[in-house]
């Protein structure tokens, strides 16, 4: 069963105004369970997903046929090496499966990959350094990633430990944890958000991410 667990503390000798729960819950309900659609009534046609920094290979993928098709590329710099249409078959040595590619390194640190370029049957053995990335998704890209995380997990919780509000902005913090298959090992991570309304369209234009990715990560080790 996926479901949310709230803890709110609520600090008025700092913030005057009242937390608007139900709505926060509501959001990450539908986000996690991969209701875009419901997702999409919370945000603006402006909206925008600013994620925090992190140490990857600057691409999107999407599990097709038991190989990572590359859907987007976040970097002019990672195009002459890979582009979308691209198929990744295998990652430092290992198949690749549903839950992507799982980067752990330092900025610099090759990538060793199995792809079939776009248009080709061959197979190519490509080394890939790491960079460090920062990207923002539009609303179409945001509802279209909420459905993609879904689908790469069995079950979740999300507990939200803290939110805070001043005027405009909300600050939400919550860990989450999922498993892949049933009775399966657990992975977690923590994030901070920043939810900045819309206060005229009662909407949110732009969530700030604040996550630790490589406490994530390391857990694929």
């Amino acid at each position: 069963m996926k479901y949310i667990i709230l803890y709110s503390l609520f600090f008025s000798t700092l913030f005057s105004a009242k937390v608007q729960e139900d709505d926060i819950e509501l959001f990450l309900l539908s986000r996690y369970g991969g209701d875009s659609a419901n997702v999409s009534l919370f945000i603006s046609e402006d909206f925008i997903y600013e994620h925090t920094s992190y140490v990857g290979l600057g691409i999107e993928t999407r599990y097709v046929d038991e190989s990572l098709l590359i859907t987007k590329v976040l970097n002019d710099s990672i195009q002459k090496y890979l582009q979308v249409g691209d198929r990744i078959y295998e990652h430092n040595n290992k198949i690749v499966d549903s839950l992507g590619l799982i980067t752990n390194g330092p900025i610099g640190e090759k990538q060793k990959l199995i792809v079939i370029k776009k248009g080709e049957r061959d197979f190519r053995v490509m080394e890939i350094p790491l960079e460090e990335y920062h990207f923002e998704e539009n609303k179409n890209s945001f509802l279209e990633s909420v459905k993609r995380y879904s689908e790469k997990w069995y079950d979740y919780d999300l507990e939200i430990l803290n939110i805070l509000k001043k005027k405009n902005t909300i600050v939400v913090h919550y860990r989450w944890e999922g498993s892949r298959e049933e009775n399966g090992k657990i992975y977690t991570f923590s994030a901070i958000e920043f939810y900045y309304i819309n206060k005229k369209k009662d909407l949110i234009d732009r969530i700030v991410g604040l996550w630790s990715e490589k406490q994530f990560r390391d857990q694929f080790k």
